[in-house]
């Protein structure tokens, strides 16, 4: 049972990252893009743990698994220009024996290029027994987005959700596309951007706060790094409540190098182990 918490809570960590939607004309704020701190084929992977809480004291932490993020290039999308990102999370390690659970699961996010206003989510779920995809269309214009679900761990599969939301926001961003955004960011102490995430069909508010300067040892290396950290200005902005802590690079890269979340079962810690990347100059 705890495996799966942490695998759920984790593909959720992940894919909050300073998660949101920014207007449009926003974008006027942050660098250009001979600027942009990443490009197509950046690939992200990280290692994740899970420190249980105080009153399982007879538990040491535990390997968890490793996401991975990539900038896969650019598509279309509904007749516009289109950033690609997949995200996959995989179990392993001592947990993931421990609760005899595989996960294996892979997200796909198509965003405007230029806005990474979100266009489209694809989401392959597999969580031992748990087999779902899920499908979302943000239809953008008409404050609508189009929700499919689809139960695959039966035969045949049978569909849980179809159906259209009404007043969606213009311009939302899944977590992934507000990533990328945010590290366009003039990042400093002090900064704080209010954000609206959207994941699958619930809109959430939050407020990214860059707070200081502060060392990080990662697998890849030791590096300064800005800490950021998240609170929900509407609704939860964890499932099981918690805080989220993220550390980018000080540096043109603006790396999300580590990230952290407090719930009720303990920590949640993942840390960059390697990294692909061109910076367009």
């Amino acid at each position: 049972m705890h495996a799966r918490r942490f695998s759920l809570l984790t593909v959720f960590l992940l894919t909050v990252m300073l998660a949101g939607a920014i207007p449009t004309q926003e974008v006027a704020r942050h660098p250009g893009a001979s600027a942009l701190p990443f490009s197509g084929g950046e690939r992200l992977v990280y290692s994740v743990k899970w420190d249980p809480p105080w009153y399982f004291f007879f538990l040491p932490s535990m390997e968890a698994g490793e996401a991975e993020l990539h900038l896969a290039g650019e598509t279309e999308n509904q007749g516009k220009k289109a950033m690609r990102m997949v995200f996959t999370a995989r179990s392993s390690g001592s947990l993931a024996s421990m609760a005899d659970m595989n996960i294996e699961d892979e997200f796909v996010f198509l965003a405007e290029s230029g806005t990474f206003c979100t266009l489209a989510v694809s989401k392959k779920i597999r969580e031992g027994k748990r087999k779902r995809q899920v499908d979302v269309e943000y239809l953008r214009g008409s404050g609508r987005l189009h929700i499919h679900e689809l139960d695959e761990a039966v035969a045949p599969p049978v569909v849980k959700k179809s159906e259209y939301k009404e007043n969606i926001p213009d311009c939302v961003q899944d977590p992934f596309s507000a990533l990328y955004f945010f590290r366009m960011s003039p990042l400093q102490q002090g900064f704080t951007q209010d954000l609206m995430l959207a994941n699958d069909d619930q809109i959430k508010e939050i407020r990214c706060r860059v707070e200081k300067l502060e060392i990080v040892n990662t697998p890849v290396g030791r590096f300064t790094a800005w800490k950021v950290n998240t609170e929900a200005l509407l609704g939860g902005l964890f499932k099981e409540g918690g805080q989220f802590k993220i550390w980018f690079s000080a540096d043109n890269r603006k790396l999300p190098l580590q990230f952290e979340v407090k719930v009720k079962l303990g920590h949640v810690l993942g840390k960059l182990k390697s990294s692909t990347y061109s910076v367009n100059q």
